[in-house]
């Protein structure tokens, strides 16, 4: 066959057609996936029909190019191939990219429609997540050796092993790779503006790397989505489904020239959730008839639908504001001023030892139950979640660490967590917020609301305050309980443990209002405010249970132990900070939490990359100042978040040393269940990232009761008086905040009545 090479002479050539075609009068550029050669496209040219040429890009350093420098930044490569592909889009021309190469072609798309000139007829991107997943979750690859990069193309299977076993052929082909992996890894896409280019999207049915449910994104960045295609094969699906993907390739080009009209629902329409096509094998197929044969239209899961708005309004007075207006379940989770809130509950997610339930709004619940651990029924629960890009919010138990350390249940069938994965989410941050909602109709009530509530700023109706007896109430009882756990301590059956007590709170109290005084007045790592499964709480954590990013799998932990108050004196503060240096309980405390968390870490991330990032600087929170460490690790191959979460969980600072025989102390002691306090409010994205606050310094409203709560590691030296001092520090964090309820909100929260008093100091003991 014959070929030539095309381009501004042959130093600069960019496209190789292997049947030239002068008189054609279409064509089709197609660019390679990463360390691909132009003659991956080389049986294209002789499976499309006669009218039809097709070009195959050749990026520097590949075949006669070889003695070029390779490019490796995205915006460069863009940039040369759009000003060689000019001459030739003199006819109606699609450009066809697989893995980079759908990046690359998209890139390109960009810059023609930008340059006014000629553009393409169309746009195919096939096996490549789309910009928003690129975002979410960046390619490693940059950061490959050569082994690294050689396994990576075996778990592709596009790349023969005979190859990659063979030395002589792994230096030809790991130099472009080299190349390529530089600009996948470095490669930030833009959503703006979006190109008018008709985009078609296919992907291989068993492509790991390319979910399905991501595949309708990429109507974020194109206003014409003709349609997702699915063809049977994992990422080089194209190799084996060849005619079937020319076939969506010429179809492209065929409706370039004459534009269907769509009507909704129709596979060139995309219905508000979107449309999967899962196309089967296809013959040689020509542009004035369609070949190969379809199978059945498979619905997409539910997809949010978004809207970016400016606001001027604080996010923190806004989520609050909002929740005063909300009659439904919500979770309010604040990271450092990003704010996220959740309202409804379109999937809800609940924990038992033995069992996880999914109940999806309309659909009977499905049971997962928890034969291989509790949290892997869970992790099952979620991956069975069928709303694209969804985040879960919700809470977890202190009790859901009897199953995990193996002690016996408590009584009865309580939850150990609920998660729910929100009908509606704001999520707002300096300056703007995002609005989702699966219901389009809703955007608009929601931008109201939002607006309206940015307006209000969150105003507090009281400035009177609600008083909580922090001082006495059962203060000699958690004397006898710190003597008696220093007992058991110096016996050798543990080594620290945290005892807590509960304080009733015998008015009804505001909480969205007393939510925005307290964070007002307090600087915690994550505050939180939800009514969710039965719990109400508004909360100021002073660290994290655990984070872990879904993007690059780091584990982060955050142990605090060692207090004192801090009460705005600055001479004050700063000697009760030199008396935690000082404290050899304190610095005891603090240590042997930290080597515990250390210890956690190595069970789920690769033991090289255990560190600890910060050891015992001071933070303030509130009204008291902690001894503060940060301990960080890779997650291991094969482990997953969730067992992170659980080698972790519960946090160190709020269990004890042992966990084991922490928690069984605990219960034994304070003889009733924490609920809510010392376990976490979290939040968990579908991408893998959990980010769990643990649950202090708050107030909880369950059952018709209202109640404080805090605790004190207890060690060998610890002092009944001192401990229960620390208890009183830390409720002032949250005591001094309670605002009262209105009367009308007396009226219509029946569940705010006040508690009688032994009903909840029984929470405590």
């Amino acid at each position: 066959m014959a070929e030539r090479l095309l381009g501004q002479g042959a130093p600069d050539a960019w496209f190789r057609r292997y049947a030239p075609r002068p008189e054609a009068t279409a064509r089709i550029v197609c660019f390679g996936p990463a360390g691909g050669a132009p003659a991956f496209y080389r049986d294209w040219a002789r499976a499309v029909p006669d009218d039809v040429e097709v070009l195959s890009t050749v990026l520097p350093g590949r075949e006669r190019r070889a003695t070029e420098p390779a490019l490796t930044r995205m915006d460069a490569l863009a940039d040369a191939v759009t000003a060689a592909l000019l001459p030739w889009l003199d006819r109606p021309t699609v450009l066809f990219g697989h893995s980079m190469g759908a990046s690359l072609a998209f890139e390109v798309t960009r810059r023609l429609e930008a340059s006014g000139g000629p553009r393409p007829a169309g746009l195919v991107v096939s096996g490549r997540p789309s910009p928003r997943r690129l975002l979410e979750a960046p390619s490693p690859v940059a950061g490959y050796d050569d082994d690294a990069i050689v396994a990576y193309l075996r778990s592709l299977g596009g790349t023969p092993d005979e190859l990659l076993d063979d030395p002589e052929a792994r230096e030809l082909i790991l130099p472009p790779c080299r190349a390529d992996f530089q600009v996948i890894g470095r490669y930030t896409p833009e959503f703006h503006p979006r190109i008018d280019t008709p985009l078609r999207v296919l992907l291989g049915d068993e492509d790991a790397s390319v979910p399905a449910w991501d595949a309708p994104r990429w109507e974020e960045v194109a206003t014409r989505l003709d349609g997702v295609h699915v063809l049977p094969g994992g990422h080089f699906f194209l190799l084996s489904e060849r005619p079937a993907v020319i076939d969506q390739a010429l179809r492209t080009l065929r409706e370039a020239e004459a534009p269907p009209a769509p009507t909704p629902g129709s596979p060139t329409c995309p219905t508000p959730h979107g449309t999967i096509r899962h196309a089967g094998q296809a013959g040689r197929a020509d542009l004035g008839k369609e070949s190969g044969k379809e199978r059945e239209d498979v619905t997409l899961a539910p997809a949010y639908h978004e809207r970016r708005i400016p606001l001027t309004g604080d996010a923190l007075s806004t989520a609050a504001a909002l929740t005063e207006t909300s009659a439904d379940a919500y979770v309010l989770y604040e990271n450092r001023g990003a704010v996220g809130w959740a309202e409804g509950e379109h999937g809800r997610i609940v924990v038992h030892a033995d069992r996880t339930t999914l109940t999806v709004a309309g659909d009977e619940p499905v049971v997962f139950p928890a034969d291989e651990g509790v949290l892997q029924a869970l992790d099952k629960a979620l991956a069975a979640v069928r709303v694209q890009g969804w985040r879960a919010y919700g809470w977890a138990a202190f009790e859901l660490s009897y199953p995990l350390h193996r002690l016996p249940a408590t009584p009865g069938d309580a939850p150990l967590a609920h998660l729910a994965v929100p009908a509606r989410e704001v999520r707002l941050e300096e300056g703007g917020a995002l609005l989702r909602t699966l219901d389009p109709d809703d955007l608009d009530a929601l931008e109201q609301r939002v607006r309206s509530a940015a307006a209000l700023g969150g105003a507090v109706g009281s400035t009177e305050r609600v008083a909580a007896d922090v001082e006495s109430h059962d203060a000699d009882a958690y004397r006898a309980s710190v003597a008696a756990a220093v007992d058991e301590i110096r016996a050798g059956h543990l080594t620290k443990v945290i005892l807590s007590r509960a304080v009733p709170v015998m008015v009804p109290i505001d909480m969205p209002a007393t939510y925005l005084e307290g964070r007002r007045g307090n600087d915690p790592a994550r505050s939180f405010l939800l009514r969710l499964g039965g719990w109400e709480t508004a909360g100021f954590s002073p660290e994290i249970v655990a984070r872990v990013s879904g993007h690059d799998h780091l584990v982060t932990a955050q142990p605090l132990a060692g207090t004192r108050a801090l009460e705005g004196d600055p001479d004050g503060d700063r000697g009760r900070r030199a008396e935690l240096y000082r404290d050899e309980k304190e610095v005891f405390e603090h240590a042997v939490s930290v080597r515990l968390v250390a210890e956690e870490l190595e069970h789920v991330c690769t033991r090289d990359s255990v560190t600890v990032d910060d050891f015992m600087s001071i933070k303030e929170r509130g009204s008291v100042q902690h001894l503060a460490s940060q301990l960080s690790g890779s997650l291991a191959p094969g482990r997953t978040a969730w067992e992170a979460v659980g080698a972790l969980f519960p946090a160190v600072t709020a269990s004890g040393i042992p966990k084991a025989e922490g928690c069984d102390l605990i219960r034994r002691i304070e003889n009733g269940p924490r609920g809510l306090y010392s376990g976490a409010v979290l939040t968990v994205d579908a991408d893998g990232t959990v980010d769990a606050a643990l649950v202090l310094r708050s107030v909880y409203r369950h059952e018709g009761r209202t109640w404080l709560r805090a605790g004190a590691g207890i060690v060998a030296h610890s002092r009944p008086e001192r401990e229960l001092e620390e208890t009183r520090e830390k409720l002032r964090s949250v005591s001094r905040f309670l605002v009262p309820a209105t009367v009308a909100e007396t009226g219509q929260r029946s569940t705010i009545s006040a508690p009688a008093e032994q009903s909840v100091s029984a929470l405590a003991r």
